[in-house]
């Protein structure tokens, strides 16, 4: 081959190389660009603090739904602190769930007055509309003020509560309609003179799940009252009773072998309609697992170990 020829030669390759380059990159940073967008990566719980509107600083632990999720508000019973909920954490995040859990006032880490100096529930007033655990109604607030500044609207929000957070879960609902369902673990009549009647007249025509044990009398008798009233004040068919055979709130009643029970009615809240049947043993207002609902993933069933 003549020099000339040659030159020619590596004068093409070389503009060919260059061409080449020229594409290669800019098809590398756009890789690398949309490598680096949030998308839906890994969901990592955060601890938080939140703050309520008369100064309490309450611990709570957050995580995030998955896109188009719902975000459910955990409230624990008295004397008892978020752990309560401990199964529930890694249930709801298999299933995309979010959650919001807090230490009431005067419970578990949120000790800390507006004053500045330590307390505990132990020396709240138990009676009177506007004592302490009446004024938790404000955590709950608090909460549901986070979830907003995190772009979480009402309609993707459940509550759910056990025992003094049923009773909170069913007032705090009555006051924001907008809340798109509620899970009310062992509700009773009164709670520290935190009553759950009037506002569970003024729930509304919304999914409520009643859930109780059967080995407490007086506690059962007054499920089987609110489950009346909630009846005629919301609709048969917006309320599912889930009845154990033992337990009280939430930590006694809710185990790895029926939370995939409760996960299935957040996603299929209402009962159908009720039609006339000729079996007596029937049972319209209780709740059971209805061939149609979404499956659990696979790997739920034996990942929480138990309490």
């Amino acid at each position: 081959m003549s020099k000339a020829a040659k030159a020619q030669s590596d004068k093409v390759i070389r503009s060919t190389l260059t061409l080449c380059l020229c594409a290669f990159v800019p098809l590398c940073l756009l890789v690398k660009a949309l490598c680096a967008q949030p998308s839906d990566g890994p969901r990592l719980e955060e601890r938080i603090t939140l703050t309520t509107d008369d100064g309490w600083n309450l611990n709570a632990r957050y995580l995030r739904a998955a896109e188009s999720a719902p975000t459910l508000v955990l409230i624990h019973s008295q004397k008892n602190d978020l752990n309560e909920w401990k199964l529930w954490f890694d249930y709801l995040k298999r299933y995309g769930y979010g959650y919001i859990a807090m230490d009431l006032r005067g419970h578990g880490d949120s000790f800390l007055t507006p004053a500045g100096s330590t307390t505990s529930y132990k020396a709240f007033a138990t009676s009177g509309s506007n004592n302490e655990f009446n004024k938790m109604i404000r955590d709950v607030e608090a909460a549901l003020a986070y979830l907003s500044t995190n772009s979480v609207t009402g309609d993707r929000i459940i509550l759910a509560g056990s025992i003094l957070g049923a009773n909170l879960a069913i007032k705090a609902a009555a006051i924001h309609p907008e809340i798109s369902m509620t899970a009310a673990f062992s509700p009773v009549l009164n709670v520290n003179d935190v009553l759950s009647v009037n506002p569970l007249r003024a729930y509304g025509k919304r999914p409520l799940l009643l859930v109780a044990g059967a080995n407490r009398a007086k506690q059962y008798k007054e499920l089987q009252l609110l489950n009346d009233i909630a009846k005629q004040a919301c609709g048969r068919e917006n309320i599912t009773t889930m009845v154990e055979a033992a337990g009280f709130g939430a930590g006694e009643l809710v185990t790895k072998y029926n939370i995939r029970r409760i996960v299935d009615w957040f996603r299929n809240p209402r009962l159908p309609p009720i039609v006339d049947i000729s079996t007596p043993e029937a049972q319209p207002d209780t709740f059971a697992p209805r061939p149609d609902m979404p499956k659990p993933p696979e790997d739920a069933e034996e990942d929480t170990q138990d309490e």
